[in-house]
């Protein structure tokens, strides 16, 4: 024992020896690189560093690096001219007047520090002018007030932004987000440049919806690219587009803007559904659920989202789905009317008229104006020859779409009821029927069966 642990620290020693030396080596030249960077930042090492951050629009590294300079050496006189420069650009007069008087103190006969006071002087004269001319309505005047000011100043983001202020009085959104754009790159810290430029786009985005609202949808599409133009970040404007694409049958092109409106903003969750419905419409169905389950992960309680779903469901044939994922809808919203009716579709479809007719009953007595939910349940009453209730709804049915034979198409087969009921009525009914293309075929050949009844005797 004892001669193996003498081997074993007699091999060791040297190895353990090498990384003591090695490890303080280490420390002794990190020590030195951090004395070395201490030394070095220097008050004029730190204000070249401020410069060089003013150069690239970092104003706040530049503001942050040259107040290191002045905690180093309290009278460097050309720190402070620099920082002037800096609340110059961030458009705060006071700090920039403040910096150079105390520049001024400092070195008083110094010539440039003088020269750049009256330089301030001479801004805040045109601004004042600028400011006055828009007061009294001279807005061209207050406008070349700010151009001179740029002109000679280019680096005075509020001149840029006062520029944009005219053009924007003037009713020129176009170039007044110019201004504003252009003022934001002098300082990308201009909070009122950046409201400006949101402010435009929401004025045109409330003109694209007061055209989507009058059905010019062409006029909508103008306002709702413009907006794009001003501000690309804008998702609603990327949302409303695709809704009006959807509309036009360019469901393609609605998708990559609804795409695009959700990677602005993810948790925008109506754009996941309005992008299900153009996939459904597509074809896509895995997509459009995809879709739809996104939503619901973003907002659970969205009884649309889950009525779509279930839809989808329907038209899979997956009635297990569908009538699970639509009970859900109605749980989470007991006043959605279309979640009940597709419930009552979903068990029609597998002629479980017993559970349908109370689901579409209660769509109807939620949503009364919907002729579909009315001609879904004259069908389940006629097929269950309960022929009163079923004239009753399609009643109510062509009372709110007269034109829709489906409707007339039920309520001559309940006239009829199955040769109990009233002749007359029926044909009446059918003929009507009829007048629908889409229900002629139909209406021709419930029409036979009341008018050749011998026919169709078992």
């Amino acid at each position: 024992m004892r001669g193996q642990w003498e081997r074993s620290r007699a091999g060791s020693s040297p190895a353990f020896g090498t990384q003591t030396i090695e490890g303080t080596m280490k420390i002794l030249i990190t020590n030195l690189l951090f004395l070395t960077y201490i030394f070095a930042q220097t008050p004029d090492v730190l204000l070249q560093a401020g410069e060089d951050l003013l150069k690239t629009g970092d104003l706040i590294g530049a503001e942050e690096t040259l107040k290191e300079a002045l905690k180093a050496d309290p009278t460097f006189a050309p720190a402070m001219i620099a920082l002037s420069n800096v609340y110059l650009r961030k458009g705060d007069m006071n700090k920039t007047q403040e910096f150079i008087r105390k520049a001024i103190d400092t070195d008083p006969e110094n010539k440039e520090y003088r020269a750049e006071f009256e330089r301030l002087n001479e801004i805040n004269t045109l601004m004042a002018d600028g400011q006055r001319n828009m007061q009294v309505g001279d807005l061209p005047g207050a406008y070349e007030s700010y151009r001179v000011v740029l002109e000679k100043f280019p680096y005075f983001s509020e001149a840029a932004y006062s520029m944009g202020l005219v053009k924007f009085r003037e009713g020129d959104f176009v170039l007044a987000v110019d201004h504003f754009k252009s003022a934001l790159e002098l300082n990308p810290y201009h909070d009122n440049a950046t409201a400006a430029i949101s402010n435009v786009a929401k004025n045109k985005f409330n003109e694209g919806n007061n055209s989507y609202r009058r059905k010019d949808l062409e006029g909508a599409m103008e306002s709702y690219e413009e907006v794009l133009k001003i501000d690309e970040s804008f998702y609603q404007a990327h949302y409303q587009l695709g809704v009006i694409l959807s509309k036009m049958g360019d469901r393609s092109e609605a998708i990559q803007h609804y795409q695009t409106a959700l990677e602005i903003s993810p948790q925008f969750y109506k754009g996941y559904y309005a992008m299900a419905l153009s996939q459904k419409a597509n074809g896509d169905y895995d997509g459009a659920l995809s879709s739809l389950q996104s939503a619901i992960d973003i907002f659970p309680g969205y009884d649309k989202a889950y009525g779509a779903m279930g839809d989808i469901y329907i038209e899979n044939k997956d009635f297990e789905n569908a009538i699970k994922t639509l009970n859900t809808s109605v749980q989470v919203n007991p006043q959605y009317a279309k979640g009940y009716m597709s419930l009552g579709i979903a068990y029609s479809e597998q002629e479980m008229y017993e559970e349908a007719i109370p689901n579409l009953e209660m769509a109807t007595s939620l949503d009364a104006k919907s002729y579909m939910g009315w001609y879904r349940l004259a069908v389940a009453y006629n097929i269950q020859e309960d022929c009163e209730n079923a004239k009753r709804a399609a009643r109510e049915c062509t009372d709110k779409k007269s034109s829709f034979g489906g409707g007339w198409l039920e309520l001559g087969v309940a006239e009829w009821c199955s040769g109990k009921g009233n002749k007359r009525a029926a044909e009446n009914a059918l003929e009507k029927a009829r007048n629908d293309r889409s229900w002629r075929k139909s209406a021709e050949y419930e029409l036979d069966k009341v008018r050749n009844p011998d026919r169709y005797q078992k």
